[in-house]
């Protein structure tokens, strides 16, 4: 997609209150206000924010985690202890349910 000179203004009021708002969700995302506008109204993504960053960032390393568990359990089937795979299995899913979703940082 060839990239396209921006020479156009939109000019929008809120209240103090709703821009307050906008500028603390854009801070959240790590993004300046008008590429957060920007975003939103057209739904589309502009770049990785930090908190998408991070995201990824712990995916991949619960992912790695759990395929060294994988790896573990096949190698050493006859010595594998059911309760210490499930301990580790449970620790992973906690892990990854403390990673926030994108849409409760956007709201």
């Amino acid at each position: 997609m060839k990239s396209e000179i921006r020479s156009a203004w939109i000019k929008l009021r809120v209240s103090p209150a709703e821009k307050e708002a906008i500028v603390a969700k854009a801070d959240a995302q790590g993004q300046s206000l008008t590429d957060f506008l920007r975003q939103r109204a057209l739904d589309y993504r502009l770049r990785q924010t930090p908190l998408e960053k991070e995201r990824v960032r712990q995916l991949a390393r619960i992912g790695s985690n759990l395929n060294q568990l994988a790896r573990w359990a096949n190698m050493y089937k006859g010595r594998a202890e059911a309760l210490d795979v499930l301990v580790a299995l449970v620790s992973l899913e906690r892990e990854a349910s403390a990673i926030p979703k994108e849409e409760d940082a956007c709201t």
